[in-house]
């Protein structure tokens, strides 16, 4: 049986007049990989600073295992700028000792392209203050991995990573013998990495089995069912609303506990949809095109970048463009943006 790690017990957590967390029980146990998803602002990164202990709940409580080895990455890095990336990420291990770690080895190449960190000016001994952001959270990342844990607590951890950083951080994490603890919007690392999902949202965590793609049917599934409930009861208000309507002295023969019974349904009647989400529902169901492409061709000189393209683009659309550099990604945006004018 797998040892319980951390536990959080009916804990709530309120900014303002709202609550973010209200009343929530988790637990993490030894060899869970586990995936933190939910809208922005509802509280992913809230959750994972309790769970972590860098941040108290109102009320409930987290408690953590005896000697529990925790790994945390936040998304504003606490290193020293004064120091340099050997006295950070390598700490006061000789040469030949880290060389011959075979996990150091493999954090050093996965995070920074080779054991001399080929992409800083002075290698491990550059100093950390000048270095940008991105930077600077891949050797706060690097630190953490190179340590032993029992737990690893991970906010956006694949922001600043290329794609080949990305895919090396989901091989180690899924080898490492540590928990994880993971909130990312990035649904194939989820995917790759994790055997449970946490879907904060209205307050509550719900828990689901499986990666990424698991999660998305069993949600819709459960979204399903409670669509299905929440039909039944509305008939149910109705016929007992039309009981009701039916007038004074029909009512005061009626069977006390029936009257109670429909007080009680139309009591449950669910608030009003959130006006953002009726406006996103709304606007996908436009029928106006933003923008249309028809058979575009666009050349550099005597280089065809786009041959032929037909694509259109519609309300509420929000489309990544990828590809080789030189490939024309910019010359569409460019092409569109003139025909625009």
């Amino acid at each position: 049986m797998a040892v319980n790690l951390v536990n959080v017990e009916n804990v709530s957590k309120v900014y303002g007049t709202r609550a973010l967390l209200d009343g929530v029980s988790l637990g993490v146990s030894e060899g869970d990989r586990i995936g933190v998803v939910g809208r922005n602002g509802d509280g992913k990164t809230t959750l994972i600073r309790m769970l972590a202990k860098l941040e108290d709940a109102d009320t409930g409580r987290v408690t953590h295992s005896g000697g529990l080895r925790l790994g945390v990455l936040t998304q504003h890095d606490s290193l020293d700028p004064t120091a340099t990336v050997r006295h950070e990420v390598i700490r006061d291990m000789a040469d030949h000792e880290w060389a011959g770690n075979a996990k150091v080895r493999d954090v050093l190449t996965g995070l920074f392209g080779g054991l001399d960190l080929p992409g800083f000016p002075q290698g491990l001994d550059t100093v950390i203050a000048p270095l940008s952001g991105g930077e600077r959270r891949r050797i706060a990342l690097a630190k953490l991995l190179i340590e032993e844990q029992d737990l690893i607590v991970l906010d956006e951890p694949t922001n600043h990573l290329d794609v080949e950083g990305i895919s090396w951080l989901a091989k180690h994490l899924r080898e490492r013998r540590s928990a994880l603890v993971c909130v990312t919007h990035d649904r194939w690392f989820l995917d790759q990495v994790c055997t449970r999902m946490w879907d904060v949202q209205k307050g509550d965590v719900f828990e689901y089995e499986g990666g990424y793609s698991d999660y998305v049917f069993a949600r819709a599934e459960r979204e399903r069912i409670a669509a299905t409930e929440e039909t039944k009861r509305q008939n149910l208000v109705r016929k007992e609303l039309a009981w009701l309507r039916r007038g004074a002295p029909a009512r005061t023969s009626k069977p006390r506990f029936r009257v109670e019974a429909a007080n009680e349904l139309i009591k449950d009647v669910p608030p009003p949809r959130d006006s953002s989400e009726l406006m996103k529902f709304a606007s996908s169901r436009l029928g106006k095109t933003v923008f249309e492409l028809e058979d575009v061709t666009v050349q550099a000189g005597p280089k065809v970048l786009l041959k032929h393209v037909t694509w259109q683009l519609g309300p509420g659309d929000r489309i990544g463009l990828v590809g080789v550099n030189g490939a024309g990604k910019t010359s569409l945006l460019r092409a569109m943006a003139e025909a625009a004018r």
